[in-house]
């Protein structure tokens, strides 16, 4: 089945906002359903382009923030890559997960030897 996926990093206005730094909100997107997370990261508004989902400038400060924000890019498509070879349900929420390493919980040796004697 095709899906469709997208990635866009943006300010998300906090409540009382009164100026200063602003978060950068990473969402993703698959077939127009939404999840989003923060990406730990501050901003200037002034120094934010929408467009590009990055800082502008050429400083060094400003080339390692938008590195970070490449790397987090990759995770993210490394997280859909290995969701869709898996034959694994594509949703926003599983990619979000797999990516913030929230993946399913595991079981104990324990816990599977209590499923087997309950059978």
């Amino acid at each position: 089945m095709k899906t469709t996926f997208s990635l866009l990093f943006y300010l998300k206005k906090p409540k009382n906002y009164a100026g200063g730094l602003m978060p950068v909100y990473v969402r993703i997107s698959v077939n127009g359903q939404r999840s989003e997370s923060t990406t730990g990261m501050e901003c200037e508004p002034s120094q934010w382009n929408n467009a590009a989902g990055r800082l502008k400038g050429t400083k060094e400060e400003v080339k390692s923030f938008n590195a970070y924000f490449d790397d987090l890019q990759t995770k993210v498509y490394n997280a859909h890559r290995a969701l869709s070879e898996g034959d694994d349900l594509i949703t926003a929420e599983t990619i979000r997960d797999k990516f913030l390493g929230k993946a399913e919980k595991s079981r104990y040796l324990i816990e599977i030897f209590k499923t087997i004697i309950k059978r």
